[in-house]
C-alpha cells in the first residue's frame, strides 16, 4: 500500500522545485546566462526534481508491485504500462532522466542554453506528472 505521507512529501518537493524553475522563464536568455547562480541552481533544480519523479515513481510501483524497474527510465515505462501516464508523458520524462544523468556524471560538459531550453519548453511535462500521479493517489482514495 502507497505511504500517502510519503507520496505527499514528494509530490510537495517536485512542486516546489517547479515553482522554482518555472520563475526562470521570466528571464531571457541573456539575463539568464549572465547570472551564474541561477544557472547552477537550475542545474541542481532539475536533477532533484527528476530525482523526486524517479523516487515517487519507484514508491507506487513497489508498493502497488508493478514491477521492477532496471534503470531510472524504467521507473516511467512501468507507470505508462499501468496506466498512469501516457506514452508522450512518459517518452519526455525519460528524456528528462537521460539529462538528469547527463547533469550528474558529466556535470563539466553542460551547455547551458539547452538548460534554459528545457526550463522553457519542457518544465510543464513535469506538472503533467504530478497531476497524473494526484489522479491515481485519488482514485486510490489516498
Amino acid at each position: 500500500m502507497i505511504d500517502r505521507q510519503k507520496a505527499e512529501s514528494l509530490i510537495e518537493r517536485i512542486e516546489k522545485y517547479y515553482s522554482i524553475l518555472a520563475e526562470f522563464k521570466k528571464l531571457t536568455l541573456e539575463e539568464y546566462l549572465k547570472d551564474i547562480k541561477t544557472v547552477y541552481s537550475s542545474r541542481y533544480l532539475i536533477q532533484v526534481c527528476v530525482e523526486s519523479c524517479i523516487n515517487l515513481s519507484n514508491h507506487i510501483i513497489a508498493s502497488d508491485k508493478m514491477g521492477v524497474p532496471s534503470e531510472y527510465a524504467d521507473t516511467f515505462r512501468i507507470l505508462c504500462k499501468n496506466n498512469l501516464i501516457d506514452e508522450k508523458l512518459t517518452a519526455q520524462l525519460i528524456n528528462m532522466t537521460r539529462f538528469r544523468n547527463r547533469l550528474v556524471h558529466l556535470y563539466w560538459d553542460i551547455d547551458d542554453e539547452f538548460v534554459f531550453e528545457i526550463i522553457n519548453n519542457n518544465l510543464e511535462d513535469i506538472n503533467a506528472f504530478v497531476k497524473s500521479i494526484k489522479q491515481y493517489l485519488k482514485l486510490l482514495k489516498l
